[in-house]
């Protein structure tokens, strides 16, 4: 039996251990993982926030392809692919959650993932870091495409992490190049690197600063954690009134989850709406005396969309926008040593140094 390096969950730590290696059956591709970066979600689960079973997590990387099985086409051991975390007509497949990820040395993804066509090929062109954010970035487009069905003036960021600061950098490829742009953080060093980050946002300390910078028709787009993302949507829609008239959820919420300036919309059902962002999207359109508001939701995206992001990533310019989203890249020991600080601190500030994204060679 072979074995290879892996990052695992271990109570509330992670450690690095040796786990037994895979074969290859028939129509299976076996990775290597250049890369892996590491989302909200990611930490969620080590703070088990979330009861998702994988003991190696990780969704969004950048691989190598090591060994193809019988009958797999297309791909060549040393290709460079992304993995389409998300299969829409398999809900058995969620890499990283209850398959295990790809923070280790090597992945099997199985023959129904490749028959799905998930693995596709990434450009040698794009570094492997930036390349970790593919999926990040198509589901940002994706948000911004529904958002953009009802017309709006302006947009409303909630949430300051890396999906919020993607969400700022790519608007004008989706809305009007003019759009005003407004975040809403909650920390002094979320605000600050914003505005380093990017001079167009109109950064706020609550919805209803942010509000007076926004004109016209309102969008909000939703990236915080779950147990913000239904106060927070609750809020903005009292502040704003009839001017939302679109939401995007991208951040979690729990079962059953309700909202006020809503009524009778399981909000949870409308961000599972979408999942492997189907075109066009499925939407839930609220209207009363106060509003009339289209919201929409996803989790995870096609694969298109995945090719997408990774056609778009090799835009020069905007790549080395996207690098300085990448605050963390290490090797595997030190990414550890980082993900138990964020896992024990529960906080995204480590040593004094705001992380917007992490991301481990593995």
């Amino acid at each position: 039996m072979c074995f290879h390096k892996a990052i695992v969950r271990r109570g509330n730590r992670c450690v690095v251990k040796f786990v037994p290696s895979e074969c290859a059956c028939e129509g299976d591709l076996i990775v290597e993982p250049e890369k892996v970066s590491i989302c909200g979600t990611d930490i969620q689960i080590l703070r088990r926030v979330r009861d998702d079973p994988a003991l190696i997590i990780g969704h969004e990387g950048l691989s190598r392809i090591f060994v193809k099985g019988q009958g797999v086409h297309g791909f060549e051991r040393g290709d460079r692919v992304s993995i389409n975390p998300t299969d829409p007509a398999n809900p058995d497949f969620l890499l990283g959650h209850n398959l295990n990820g790809l923070l280790q040395e090597q992945v099997r993804i199985p023959a129904a993932a490749v028959a799905a066509g998930l693995v596709t090929h990434v450009s040698s062109s794009i570094p492997a870091a930036r390349g970790t954010l593919i999926e990040p970035l198509a589901v940002v487009l994706y948000a911004l495409e529904c958002l953009e069905l009802e017309h709006p003036d302006s947009l409303l960021i909630v949430g300051d992490g890396l999906i919020g600061n993607l969400a700022s950098l790519v608007c004008p490829y989706v809305f009007d190049d003019k759009t005003p742009i407004a975040m809403m953080h909650r920390s002094e060093l979320g605000f600050e690197w914003t505005h380093s980050f990017n001079s167009r946002v109109l950064n706020a300390w609550s919805v209803g600063e942010a509000s007076m910078y926004l004109g016209g028709r309102v969008a909000l787009l939703l990236a915080t954690h779950r147990s913000g993302t239904e106060p927070l949507l609750t809020e903005s829609a009292r502040v704003l009134g009839s001017r939302l008239v679109a939401v995007h959820l991208v951040g979690g919420l729990p079962f059953g989850s309700v909202s006020s300036e809503f009524p009778g919309i399981d909000l949870h059902k409308v961000r599972m709406m979408n999942t492997g962002g189907g075109w066009p999207p499925s939407r839930e359109i609220f209207s009363d005396s106060r509003r009339a508001t289209a919201l929409t939701g996803n989790r995870g995206v096609t694969t298109t969309q995945l090719v997408n992001s990774s056609v778009l990533l090799q835009d020069s310019n905007l790549g080395l926008f996207v690098d300085g989203l990448i605050t963390h890249d290490c090797g595997t020991e030190e990414g550890v040593e980082i993900l138990n600080k964020m896992i024990g601190s529960g906080s995204r500030v480590i040593d004094g140094s705001l992380v917007m994204r992490l991301v481990i060679s593995v």
